[in-house]
This record gives structure tokens, C-alpha cells and sequence, in this order.
């Protein structure tokens, strides 16, 4: 997978994907990410809300990356899932 590059606060950040395979540790700390940055940034239970959909992309855009690790095609089957999505 390609890196990502993004600009946040006008300084542009490079993400490059971790070939190291996930643990159920890692999943557990990434669910607890999601939960506070659901927090943090105010995001709405219910109705449509950009911070809770942000942050949900990325969320499943990291499941994707620990699959495709141990599943090439598991983990591409997955991204065109998310790409129809959108």
C-alpha cells in the first residue's frame, strides 16, 4: 500500500504502512483510540456528523492495513468494499 500524505495545520505528513502484523493488543488500543478521539472531538451519536465519519474512515482504513497483512487479498477485497462505500 502506498503511502498517505496529508497536510494537517500546514505542515504535510507522510504515513508509510507497517509491515509488522497486528496483535489482539493493537486492536484493543486501536478501539480505545477511536473512543477518545470520538470524545475529544465532540462527535454526535446519532444523525450525520463529519467528525464521527472521519474518524470511522480511518478506523477501518487501519483494520484494512492489519488484514491485508496477514491476507493479501482479504485485505483488497476490503479496500474495494470501502471504495464503493464512498
Amino acid at each position: 500500500m502506498p503511502p498517505k500524505e496529508f497536510t494537517e495545520k500546514g505542515k504535510l505528513w507522510v504515513r508509510y504502512v507497517s509491515p509488522t502484523p497486528a496483535t489482539v493488543v493493537d486492536v484493543l488500543k486501536l478501539k480505545e483510540a477511536l473512543e477518545k478521539r470520538l470524545v475529544n472531538g465532540k462527535a454526535r451519536d446519532v444523525g450525520i456528523c463529519p467528525i464521527r465519519e472521519n474518524l470511522f474512515q480511518q478506523c477501518f482504513d487501519e483494520l484494512i492495513r492489519q488484514i491485508t497483512i496477514n491476507c493479501s487479498e482479504r485485505g483488497f477485497l476490503l479496500v474495494r468494499v470501502r471504495d464503493e462505500f464512498r
